[in-house]
């Protein structure tokens, strides 16, 4: 079983999210759906307290996150229900699930991911900038950053659904074969066109030429067959360079792999993961390497 974890608010971006979740699950052999949805209750989740009589105004408030958490159930409800009926409707054989945990997203979404063990985690995310731009900005880039599994984000004002141009952004790690497989399982019933690329800030790039030319030997000998093509890009700005490719190329999605490998280079390594969270047009598929240099 294919299990799939989706966080959800009922926001509009993180509803379109849900349907291009219920496509791509549709297309997988076995799919489980988890719609999971976390209930931030600032006074639930403050520290206990020996119980007192309350006040009148605590009641009141009592009474209001009692109103948000139900209305929150409802809400999720209601989701699971559509998205049920889209998958009866469109034949999909796509097992649907939904929970509602309480704390905080960042928080809950890697310890329910923990649990779960999902084979991807979907989300949606909304573009920041400013002081918005630090290391932990958004739910999305935490859990981006915290979790081993892969994570796939799509971008609130995003409105496509194909699948026939695709990215991998090479930095020649060493599990970039493996990543490279994974994505093409993933997407092979799109059949799309994998653009391996790497972005060379050398003013000669015969060393990047040359661990492009491995790569793309070690692929063909694993698997010949595959429709990949190589290309080395040349740019100073890594995401710059990328997301014009993704315009002149009509891009759907891009993956990439962030290394963990101790907390300094783990931050540089995943700059660029964050900075394509905040600001890529199209969905980004983030796995993850603890690959040794």
């Amino acid at each position: 079983m294919y299990k799939i974890l989706l966080p959800v608010d009922f926001t509009e971006g993180t509803n379109k999210t849900c349907h291009y979740a219920l496509r791509l699950a549709g297309t997988l052999p076995h799919a489980q759906l988890l719609l999971l949805h976390c209930h931030q209750d600032y006074l639930a989740d403050a520290d206990e307290t020996p119980p007192v009589p309350m006040t009148a105004s605590e009641a009141q408030a009592e009474r209001v996150l009692h109103r948000n958490e139900t209305s929150a159930a409802n809400q999720l409800e209601v989701l699971y229900q559509e998205l049920l009926q889209e998958a009866e409707t469109s034949g999909q054989q796509v097992l649907v699930e939904r929970a509602l945990v309480h704390g905080f997203p960042e928080d809950k979404i890697v310890e329910e991911a923990q649990q779960y063990k999902p084979d991807l985690v979907i989300m949606s995310t909304k573009g920041e900038s400013g002081l918005a731009r630090s290391f932990f900005g958004t739910v999305t880039t935490k859990v981006v950053q915290d979790l081993n599994v892969p994570v796939l984000t799509i971008p609130d004002a995003f409105g496509g659904s194909d699948l026939r141009n695709v990215i991998y952004a090479t930095d020649f790690d060493k599990t970039d074969s493996s990543a490279i497989r994974q994505l093409q399982d993933l997407l092979q019933p799109y059949a799309p066109n994998v653009y391996c690329v790497h972005v060379s800030d050398e003013a000669e790039p015969q060393q990047d030429r040359a661990q492009m030319a491995g790569l793309r030997e070690k692929l063909q000998r694993e698997a010949p067959a595959q429709n990949i093509r190589y290309t080395l890009l040349e740019g100073d700005h890594v995401a710059d360079t990328l997301q014009q490719f993704v315009q002149e190329h009509n891009i759907d999605l891009i993956a990439l792999t962030t290394h963990k490998r101790g907390m300094l280079s783990n931050m540089l390594h995943s700059s660029l993961a964050q900075e394509l969270v905040l600001n890529s047009e199209v969905p980004l598929l983030v796995f993850h390497s603890t690959a040794k240099a």
